[in-house]
């Protein structure tokens, strides 16, 4: 389906990972995933990969992201490490995955301790090896950090960082955002009064979890007031220019037919 859900100090060379600027070289454009979704027939799917720690990790990614090639699928996916901890790593395998291992590739990019001008520098880097595949992220709060707070002269959320792509590069990049059917996490509480306390649209992506000793049950839900101010937003993300929502995971496949309705309902047609 195409609705199918991150930012320090970069990586050092101690990796084998080339600084940004020394990108010199030009590759082929990649092609968009937004078009190869619309037209891949039902039952497509992607890898995540998550940028090692040390250059044996990297090398064995590699490889092991060549073989998983085989399997078919339709495009590989990049994190970024908290804080940016792993901006050149990330845009180094994301340019490896596409250039010499062969498989469509999306990377991740995120508003966490950057301004906006290294966005607009990983993205020119981007541009050079022919990546052209992002999901724009606000990102987590860096490690040790409880609450999400924005740069100086930076982005304050995924929606900002979605504006800029159009504004400066136009169609270029396929751009993808997060979507959270239960709920970002950032909203999610715990509700007093148990299941019967909920509304039936907050049942359907609510959590329960009972304490096997004790036996008492918590139920944490998403209020119907904050999802839809969720809704709004990711509204406002598709008409920036987003072209496809990748979801936070789920367990439950009904938790997504619902997510799903509830885009179409909201006017989010991708």
């Amino acid at each position: 389906s195409s609705l199918a859900g991150s930012p320090g100090a970069p990586r050092t060379a101690s990796l084998g990972v080339p600084p940004l600027i020394a990108m010199a070289q030009e590759f082929p454009d990649d092609s968009k995933i937004a078009d190869l979704v619309a037209e891949a027939a039902p039952g497509w799917f992607s890898f995540e990969y998550f940028p090692p720690k040390t250059d044996e990790g990297v090398v064995n990614l590699k490889k092991r992201i060549a073989r998983m090639k085989a399997l078919g699928p339709l495009f590989t996916d990049f994190t970024w490490g908290a804080g940016g901890s792993t901006s050149e790593l990330s845009l180094s395998l994301t340019s490896a995955a596409k250039n010499e291992i062969g498989t469509v590739a999306n990377m991740h990019l995120t508003c966490t301790n950057q301004q906006s001008e290294m966005c607009g520098e990983a993205l020119d880097a981007c541009k050079k090896v022919g990546v052209r595949n992002i999901v724009a992220l606000r990102g987590d709060p860096p490690r040790g950090q409880e609450k999400w707070e924005a740069t100086e002269g930076g982005f304050a959320c995924a929606l900002d960082l979605v504006k800029y792509m159009r504004e400066k590069y136009g169609d270029y990049f396929s751009i993808s955002v997060a979507g959270y059917p239960e709920g970002h996490p950032d909203n999610i509480e715990e509700v007093e009064g148990g299941v019967e306390a909920l509304t039936e649209s907050e049942k359907w992506r609510a959590r329960t979890v009972k304490d096997e000793e004790t036996g008492k049950v918590t139920v944490m839900v998403c209020r119907d007031a904050k999802y839809k101010v969720e809704m709004e937003y990711l509204k406002a993300k598709v008409d920036a220019g987003a072209q496809f929502v990748i979801t936070q995971m789920f367990l439950d496949a009904q938790v997504y037919l619902n997510f799903v309705k509830e885009c179409r309902a909201y006017g989010i047609e991708v």
